[in-house]
């Protein structure tokens, strides 16, 4: 089963891709930091300073600007950037859950909305709301 998330972002699919894959920006709206900056076939080490909390994940495929693909533990997650009307829909999927995981997927349901919204706020406005929810 997947989770499929999306939202419209004010700002050029560059711009969100950038966010992404750039380590010095993602603490602006996800995770507190990231290991390096992202590429294809790399391994990253996020950290959630809030949580006290890490994962690794690897990027699998990455093309600029399009989408990029990693996997943590034994999920994939896509995140896609279209253009259209001058803004980028984000979608984030992740597949990988078994019909009996409804708990886990209700609770990276919310994890998506949460940081596409911080995503939407960090882009569109400057503002960092990711360190709000704890």
């Amino acid at each position: 089963m997947d989770i499929v998330t999306k939202m419209t972002i004010a700002a050029p699919a560059e711009r969100i891709f950038e966010a992404f894959v750039d380590k010095d920006e993602i603490g602006g709206f996800w995770f507190s930091s990231s290991s390096e900056s992202w590429s294809e076939g790399k391994e990253i080490t996020l950290i959630y300073v809030e949580y006290n909390a890490e994962v690794t994940i690897n990027i699998t495929e990455l093309v600029p600007n399009q989408y990029i693909t990693f996997t943590w533990g034994d999920k994939t997650v896509t995140i896609t950037f279209t253009e259209q009307d001058g803004a980028t829909l984000v979608t984030t999927t992740e597949n990988g859950f078994d019909s009996d995981e409804l708990e886990v997927m209700l609770e990276q349901k919310e994890g998506w909305v949460y940081m596409l919204s911080c995503l939407k706020a960090y882009i569109e406005h400057g503002v960092k709301i990711r360190a709000a929810l704890q």
